[in-house]
């Protein structure tokens, strides 16, 4: 897409040219500027919401994020204390954390991030992104309200629906996402003690090919999921009918409060598209969610980190996506959709009997 119509329209460009403009200030988003104004990048966020405001999903952070990374305690809604994985037989692993890890709202962990990342400075703008243009040199964007910013790089951290992503005809297709269903439950006070602090995962191919079905104890409610290919399901309806068979199956009782839908690009990142000219993608825009879990924040606050430093070292004459591929290569982000034990348990009864018994044994040894 041209920006130079929009340029005679009177969007002219700000006066300003940033090393890198992110767009989203989500994890990610948050991770790229805190590491870009360590690094010494001029920055700028872009976030088309006001925070806080709410975001679908789990919240669920293995102990290594908070070990990588400082988590605001006030967005921490209970401790992560176990995972429990249970196969179609019922037979089940449980992996023990000590120390802990957290299961965030993350309506506030978003925004907490982001505030931590203005009181380093950086400045963070509520602007909906319109479009990418891209240069020898240069990105332009164009921003809602704002005009033209230019950058000599761009970092999409825009999720899933990535504005930036289908500006430069590259958004996820249809078969690359799996449609999940999250409902908010109060239940039993013997129920809610039964999983609080616990991030349970079901895996029955039969039942749901492909996807995954978790529970997730707080403090104060109980979040119960269901997360499916949309290659596999036919009529999104299809997957609300399982989710309330899972909940009457896993509680005897209890109140849904609300349900939300949300996508995920389950396939993991593509490393031909993790660079476009000079545009990174990170977070859930470039696929970093482990596809057997739905787990994303631990793998979107990586990438953003590396997309950082990628810039920093092609800004001193490096070579862009090498060095962002090289950093997320160290982290084993490259490697989400390539475990074939994780593919088995996800497509066959007898393959999620086997993962779950292999991490069983190994128990000893965590996630």
């Amino acid at each position: 897409m041209s920006l130079d119509g929009e340029v005679e329209a009177g969007l002219r460009a700000v006066g300003e040219l940033y090393d890198v403009v992110v767009v989203g200030c989500g994890p990610a988003g948050s991770a790229t500027l805190m590491k870009g104004v360590e690094l010494g990048l001029k920055c700028l966020g872009l976030e088309k919401h006001r925070f806080p405001r709410p975001k679908p999903c789990a919240g669920v952070l293995y102990p290594r994020v908070l070990e990588d990374f400082e988590v605001p305690r006030e967005a921490v809604e209970e401790d992560l204390v176990k995972v429990k994985l249970v196969a179609p037989s019922g037979n089940y692993a449980v992996v023990s954390f000590d120390p802990p890890g957290a299961i965030v709202d993350r309506g506030k962990f978003d925004h907490l991030l982001a505030r931590r990342v203005k009181e380093k400075g950086v400045l963070v703008e509520e602007a909906r992104v319109l479009a990418v243009e891209l240069s020898t040199d240069r990105c332009r964007v164009l921003a809602e309200g704002m005009g033209i910013v230019e950058a000599r790089f761009v970092v999409a951290a825009d999720g899933v629906y990535s504005a930036v992503a289908r500006s430069l005809g590259a958004p996820w297709r249809l078969d690359e996402l799996a449609l999940t269903l999250q409902a908010y439950m109060e239940v039993s006070e013997s129920e809610h003690l039964d999983v609080r602090g616990v991030f349970e995962v079901y895996y029955d191919p039969l039942e749901t090919p492909g996807g995954w079905k978790w529970v997730a104890g707080r403090r104060r409610d109980v979040l119960v999921g269901i997360g499916q290919p949309i290659r596999e399901l036919g009529l999104s309806s299809v997957l609300k009918v399982k989710l309330e068979e899972f909940l009457r199956r896993r509680f005897k009782g209890g109140r849904v409060l609300k349900v939300e839908a949300y996508m995920l690009p389950f396939k993991g990142p593509k490393r031909d598209r993790l660079v476009k000219g000079r545009v990174l993608f990170v977070g859930d825009a470039g696929g970093f969610v482990r596809s057997d879990t739905g787990e994303g924040i631990y793998y979107a606050m990586h990438s953003g980190e590396a997309a950082a430093e990628a810039i920093r070292e092609a800004l001193d004459g490096g070579d862009l996506e090498k060095t962002f591929l090289d950093r997320l290569h160290d982290h084993g982000l490259l490697q989400l959709f390539d475990a074939t034990e994780v593919h088995g348990a996800l497509r066959s009864v007898e393959g999620a009997e086997e993962f779950v018994e292999r991490v069983r044994r190994l128990s000893g040894g965590g996630l």
